[in-house]
């Protein structure tokens, strides 16, 4: 960072593996916690500002999550991505930390699926495209998020933000507006229950994020999810 002299950091970097963090707890703890607290107290001695990217997996799931809403975690990735808050926090107060859902779009650095590849890839194969029926998100597509990191830096303003499409949706539902949007025929969905899965970590069944705060704040509404696939299919 002293080389780089920057004018601000923004930490993207993440463990996101949500069954792996549950076998690599330590792992998970250095990277989503220890490591974004001190990258937030490096930006601060050579006087960069700081934003965070956190995750809407710091809740339960039970409903709706504001802000406000207090945070409790079912699983370890969980666990350490609000330890990482805390801790950039502690270091930073004057942080922007923004927590996403779900992250999607393409990308142009690595091959890793993201909540959307992984539907498309599938059903572009003509292979089955199993979903979960009953765990809704709010997906934020990767434009919105920096979008709005970078907007809300400039507008001062600091502290948490929910930052994601306005839609609560199933995942079911999300690959049946993939399946549209990329006019997939015959998209092979398969409806399934979370039980159906042998997941190591459990999962928030409807960490839907609330982002009325952010959009008072950016004077504009967040984008819908079908309208950030359909810009996604556009810039392909």
């Amino acid at each position: 960072m002293r080389d780089a002299s920057p004018d601000l950091v923004v930490n993207a970097a993440a463990l996101t593996d949500v069954d792996g963090c549950e076998t690599r707890t330590d792992e998970a703890r250095l990277v989503n916690a220890e490591a974004a607290g001190a990258l937030a107290e490096a930006s601060g001695a050579i006087g960069a500002g700081f934003v965070h990217a956190s995750t809407d997996y710091v809740f339960d799931g039970t409903g709706p999550a504001t802000e406000e809403t207090p945070a409790s975690p079912l699983n370890a990735y969980g666990r350490s991505k609000l330890e990482g808050e805390r801790l950039v926090a502690r270091g930073r107060p004057d942080a922007l930390v923004l927590r996403l859902s779900a992250v999607f779009g393409d990308n142009r650095l690595s091959t890793k699926p993201n909540a959307v590849t992984w539907i498309l890839e599938r059903l572009l194969r003509g292979e089955e495209a199993r979903l979960f029926e009953d765990q809704r998100l709010t997906p934020t597509y990767a434009q919105t998020a920096a979008e709005c990191a970078f907007d809300l830096w400039a507008a001062r303003a600091r502290g948490l933000f929910n930052v994601a499409s306005r839609n609560c949706l199933s995942r079911v539902e999300m690959g049946r507006i993939v399946a549209e949007v990329f006019r997939i025929p015959e998209a092979r969905i398969v409806p399934v229950p979370l039980s159906s899965v042998a997941l190591k970590a459990p999962r928030p069944p409807a960490p839907c994020l609330v982002v009325r705060k952010v959009e008072e704040t950016l004077k504009r509404d967040m984008p819908g999810f079908r309208a950030c696939v359909e810009h996604m299919r556009a810039a392909r």
